[in-house]
């Protein structure tokens, strides 16, 4: 018979065995601290924005929109506009012995549809509710994500370059509850379903369990607004059950109440700065009644031509995509 104490301390070693394994495959992607800046990251998600934003240029126009409504009612399109949270993810894994990457494009929100509904098109004087008034981002306020809204969102590919295996619009997904991506309550309020980081999360872990992607890859992420406390913990989900490792860099926006001691906050602060300017500057100049012209044809090249700025502004060299 083997001693007790023996048999304990073969069960304690299978389990420490079983745990030290489990925590040498799970992931970690860095957020804390990850304070994003420069002009390359300004021109990587002002292209971002732009793509977006031309994307509603053709909504308008498609919907006949373009001629109608008042002064504020513009007012409220423009702040719909420039306000939503962006991010761009890149994930680089390795699938039969080659290594590829695939780049997420996403804003915060829901479908152009569902804004634009939002917003009184009517042939009013009423010019009352401007931009001033509509402060409040798309991505920030109480969504519930209905099958029509996605249904809606799915539509609006039409909108958007076709995906390719290297580049993908992220619309909203269906809410599955076998998700390990679940969005948290902040403040008592469940407002963050609809937000890109967490759009691009589920994505991701849609394509790995679709086999389009590969587990254990690296993530390397560009987002225009800190992360919330929501998003933050998703994270970390998507890192642990799927192997993950990276960062996501935030621009971070100036608290007026404070000053910031640390450089590199500051220099974040000054980035947030410029994209919001020019962001603000390209909703000033295409979203006004009768102003909205047709975008033309929209490719990923633009946006993929801003890598060589981010690349160069961290001294390395731009991971190309291997194969068709």
């Amino acid at each position: 018979m083997i001693n007790r104490n023996v048999l304990f301390s073969v069960r304690l070693g299978a389990l420490m065995l079983g745990l030290s394994a489990s925590l040498a495959y799970a992931g970690k992607i860095e957020t804390v601290g990850q304070f994003a800046s420069g002009e390359g990251v300004v021109a990587m998600l002002d292209g971002e924005s732009i793509f977006f934003a031309d994307a509603y240029r053709a909504k308008l126009i498609d919907a006949q929109l373009d001629t109608v409504g008042n002064s504020g009612t513009w007012g409220r399109v423009r702040h719909g506009i420039h306000s939503p949270t962006l991010a761009r993810m890149e994930y680089v894994y390795t699938k039969d012995g080659r290594t590829l990457r695939r780049v997420y494009h996403a804003r915060s929100g829901p479908a152009m549809e569902v804004v634009l509904s939002r917003y009184d098109f009517s042939p009013s004087t009423d010019a009352s509710a401007g931009e001033s008034s509509a402060n409040e981002s798309e991505g920030s306020r109480p969504y519930e994500i209905s099958d029509e809204d996605i249904a809606k969102d799915f539509a609006e590919r039409v909108y958007y370059p076709a995906d390719t295996p290297f580049n993908v619009r992220v619309p909203n997904l269906p809410l599955r509850s076998d998700s390990v991506i679940q969005s948290r309550l902040v403040g008592g309020k469940d407002t963050h379903k609809a937000d890109a980081e967490l759009k691009i999360f589920r994505q991701i872990e849609a394509d790995i369990n679709d086999g389009i992607v590969t587990r254990g890859g690296t993530l390397t992420g560009y987002v225009s607004k800190a992360m919330c406390e929501s998003c933050g913990p998703a994270s970390e989900d998507l890192a642990e059950h799927f192997d993950i490792n990276g960062t996501i860099q935030q621009l971070v926006e100036r608290d007026k109440n404070t000053v910031a001691l640390d450089p590199a906050l500051e220099a974040s602060h000054t980035s947030s700065e410029a994209l919001k300017n020019s962001r603000k500057a390209y909703a000033s100049k295409h979203f006004r009644r009768n102003a909205v012209t047709d975008p033309g044809k929209r490719s990923w090249i633009g946006l993929d031509s801003v890598k060589a700025l981010e690349a160069e502004e961290a001294g390395s060299k731009a991971i190309e995509p291997c194969g068709d």
